[in-house]
């Protein structure tokens, strides 16, 4: 009997040490509910990218005034300063081939109204001629005699009278302004 209980103890402790190789499971009648996991987190809101400001190309008039054409008392011939203005106004004109020219001429208060109003539209037309012959069509100029109104300085004295008789030259061009 005591073989039987030495064989029965045997066999115990090598059931015993099998179970232990395996993890415990429990009894599979009575297995413990198990909980469902937490669900993850939300996300944490991003805050979106600034927006770059949108730069675009826009046309902008842009007035131009021409001034720096005299002439001498009772003539419409131009002197030879006024040539140098002259063909910068023809470099001018090239470069901004929609550009018109408002030829305007003046002259100072000496002599009667009418005869300073032929005086001053000839001197227009001399600087349109010039410019015409050195490129600039006729169609892009406005001619307009002013007698003498419009006084750039005083007429009581040579150098004012000098400042009055000339030609100013007025355009208004297009340039492009990048806005946002």
């Amino acid at each position: 009997m005591i073989a039987k209980k030495h064989v029965l103890l045997a066999v115990m402790l090598m059931a015993a040490a099998g179970c232990a190789e395996a993890p415990f499971q429990g009894c599979p009648a009575h297995k413990a509910p198990v909980a469902a996991p937490a669900p993850a987190p939300a996300p944490m809101p991003v805050a979106p990218a600034p927006i770059a400001p949108v730069q675009r190309t826009v046309l902008q008039s842009k007035p131009i005034t021409i001034t720096g054409i005299n002439f001498k008392l009772n003539s419409s011939k131009l002197m030879s300063h006024d040539i140098k203005v002259l063909d910068e106004v023809a470099d001018f004109a090239e470069k901004h081939d929609s550009a018109v020219l408002d030829v305007n001429g003046y002259c100072s208060k000496v002599g009667s109204y009418a005869y300073n109003q032929r005086l001053s539209e000839q001197r227009a037309e001399s600087v349109a001629r010039y410019l015409e012959n050195h490129g600039v069509s006729r169609s892009r100029m406005v001619l307009k005699g002013h007698s003498y109104n419009d006084p750039v300085a005083s007429n009581a004295t040579p150098q004012g009278r000098f400042a009055n008789q000339r030609v100013e030259i007025n355009s208004t061009i297009q340039v492009e302004k990048t806005v946002n």
